[in-house]
């Protein structure tokens, strides 16, 4: 499985069947445009039965609350105040979309979430989670990979009130220039459990 980010909250997992694409906004980003997806998944809005429905040439989508099997990708939506919890998971691998997230997780919300292989988790501030909050909500959730999203990035128009992406990574305890951004993270079934959790910097892609 292949995981790409498109700038903001939207990332793209590329399985060996299906595609799915998280939370892709209303606005243009880098390379969303060539992204044709099998499965949109939105970790803000409802359950709309009419989208959640097969429809040729379309993608199916879903959203809001719930537990849901879409061509073979199990989807799992935890309400946490204004956003929903997408845990996903495809290919064996466990994919959970923060969205735009503002505010600690209880004890209870995490033990719902469980296991996680993969955590995107927005970093910039503004409209959701900052560096330290962050900091605190992947401890709390304890994947074995983190992915940060919405922060700074001169390529992703809408993004430069957000905090750039080093205060995130010192957050982490990572030291400057030591963790440079990649193009994309492929990973092969279940990541089992981890001593400690690995920051994954994706660059947001401008081509496919």
């Amino acid at each position: 499985m292949e995981i790409t980010y498109l700038g903001l909250s939207c990332i793209r997992l590329r399985g060996h069947d299906v595609q799915v694409l998280v939370d892709p906004p209303a606005t243009t980003l880098p390379g969303l445009g060539r992204a044709q997806p099998d499965i949109v998944v939105r970790t803000e809005g409802v359950t709309v039965p009419e989208r959640l429905r097969p429809r040729p040439g379309q993608a199916q989508e879903v959203s809001g609350p719930g537990e849901f099997e879409v061509r073979g990708v199990t989807v799992h939506g935890l309400p946490a105040g204004d956003v929903t919890i997408m845990r996903i998971v495809i290919d064996e691998v466990c994919v959970a979309a923060l969205g735009r997230l503002d505010r600690q997780l209880t004890e209870d919300e995490v033990d719902e979430l469980g296991r996680v292989d993969v955590l995107a988790v927005p970093v910039g501030g503004v409209d959701a989670l900052g560096a330290v909050a962050a900091t605190k909500v992947v401890n709390a959730i304890a994947p074995a990979i983190v992915i940060p999203v919405r922060y700074r990035s001169g390529g992703v128009a809408g993004t430069g009130d957000y905090d750039p992406i080093d205060r995130f990574a010192k957050e982490m305890g990572l030291t400057d220039g030591s963790l440079p951004a990649q193009p994309k993270l492929s990973l092969t079934g279940t990541m089992g459990a981890a001593e400690e959790t690995r920051v994954v910097i994706l660059e947001p892609r401008v081509g496919t």
